[in-house]
């Protein structure tokens, strides 16, 4: 005969853990069944046996477990396919450099909360034939990854998976020029423009004659125009040490491309770069041609700042082509537009540069005139600024008083004497006022008619 006891309070158990036999000599004695000591804690304590490996495995184990079991094998297979990825990448670094310091994937857990839910998203996509939500799913999961600086290597991957969807999305091939511009900002972020480049004239060859437009209404044609631009003024910038030609060329597609979007600010700052580098290889003619096209473009802007730019590289150009006339002109300009626009420190560098080339022509009064301008209202701490201009207005200075000086040793009259000894005394103006070459010779002449 068989006794039971009162079944422990276990929701949902359907095995009896525990009973009590009779033997034949009528005494009762405990025996278990066929479970396992740890199952019957496991049901003690109300934990299923898939619950206690769900404690025992990794987060990693579980997630890729959930993944089979929900039917998505794809997915899993593609999971598994960045755990490999990534540890060849170490042992890779690790073999170059010695040692290396990266977070696996496998050990974050939100990180794989993303991927899980997006692979099958993108999974379910390619099952009912829409390659376009399966492009959106692997876009998402790249611009997850972009606000983690050492998962560049993921954000390629998954931009290449948009990039293999896009060519089966029927849509006239928007998404394909999509995925090559993402391609390439991608790759501008990180430094490589050269590589950049050739994804972002894809983007830009694919986008011409389309009428395609952002969510913001921009045109993705003028966004490519765009984009090219600052990318072609980024390389020429980099390789201006050391190919000053290529660099050219480089800020000539830029010109093109910015004229290209219907951007005339970015097109006018483009011809004033060009002009810049012109004056720089040493071609005055052409940097003045492409400087005065930038004068134009802020004419039209209104751009006072920008004109006060244009004329000060103009007046440097015609300077340095000979034509001193204008070159005044032009730094005339810039001092009167910088003194409207109140920047006192522009204003100075203005004043300075109109100095300068009164100083060439040996007009050493407007010379001085402007240097003290100059002098007065630059606002700097560099201090190697501060002393060269000083000199400067001192060597003006020094040499707007030797005619005076001159003249008065060469006529060599009482007058003259007495006013070249006093002025040695103070250092003042009024002897420079007074002894001028040609008034010094009518007086002289003067005073030995009136001797006679």
């Amino acid at each position: 005969m068989t006794t039971t006891l009162p079944p422990v309070n276990l929701t949902g158990s359907k095995t009896t853990l525990l009973s009590v036999r009779s033997d034949r000599s009528g005494q009762s004695r405990k025996t278990y069944g066929i479970a396992s000591k740890r199952q019957i804690l496991g049901k003690l304590a109300g934990v299923e046996k898939a619950d206690i490996g769900a404690y025992r495995n990794s987060y990693k184990h579980n997630l890729s477990l959930s993944i089979l079991q929900d039917g998505y094998v794809s997915s899993f297979i593609e999971l598994f396919e960045l755990f490999d990825k990534q540890a060849k990448q170490i042992e890779a670094a690790d073999s170059e450099s010695g040692e290396v310091e990266v977070e696996l994937l496998i050990d974050q857990q939100e990180k794989l909360n993303v991927l899980k839910q997006k692979l099958i998203a993108a999974e379910n996509a390619r099952r009912i034939g829409a390659p376009e939500k399966a492009y959106d799913a692997y876009l998402g999961l790249a611009q997850y990854f972009e606000q983690f600086p050492s998962d560049q290597w993921l954000i390629d991957y998954f931009h290449d998976r948009c990039m293999m969807q896009s060519g089966l999305v029927d849509d006239d091939g928007r998404k394909q020029a999509e995925a090559n511009f993402n391609i390439g900002v991608a790759l501008e972020k990180r430094g490589d423009l050269s590589a950049a480049v050739e994804f972002l004239e894809k983007f830009f060859t694919l986008t011409t004659d389309q009428e395609w437009q952002n969510r913001e209404g921009e045109h993705l044609h003028d966004k490519a125009a765009i984009q090219l631009y600052k990318t072609y003024t980024c390389l020429a910038e980099e390789v201006y040490e050391e190919a000053p030609s290529l660099s050219i060329e480089y800020l000539k597609k830029a010109y093109q491309m910015a004229k290209e979007g219907g951007n005339k600010t970015e097109a006018g700052m483009a011809s004033h770069r060009l002009g810049n580098i012109y004056e720089a290889v040493g071609d005055p003619q052409v940097a003045a041609m492409y400087h005065k096209g930038y004068l134009d473009r802020c004419k039209r802007d209104k751009d006072k700042v920008g004109m006060g730019k244009a004329y000060e590289a103009l007046g440097r150009c015609q300077q340095n082509e000979g034509k001193i006339e204008e070159a005044l002109e032009s730094y005339k300009e810039f001092v009167n537009i910088a003194k409207d626009e109140g920047n006192q420190d522009v204003y100075s560098q203005a004043c300075a540069s109109l100095a300068d080339l009164y100083n060439m022509l040996g007009d050493y009064g407007s010379a001085v005139e402007f240097y003290e301008k100059s002098s007065e209202s630059m606002e700097t701490e560099d201090q190697e600024r501060v002393q060269l201009m000083n000199i400067s207005l001192a060597i003006a200075r020094s040499h707007n008083q030797l005619q005076s000086f001159s003249s008065a040793i060469l006529h060599n009259t009482p007058q003259l004497t007495a006013s070249l000894v006093e002025w040695k005394d103070y250092r003042d103006d009024a002897f420079m006022m007074a002894s001028r070459p040609a008034t010094a010779c009518t007086d002289s002449a003067q005073s030995t008619a009136q001797e006679a």
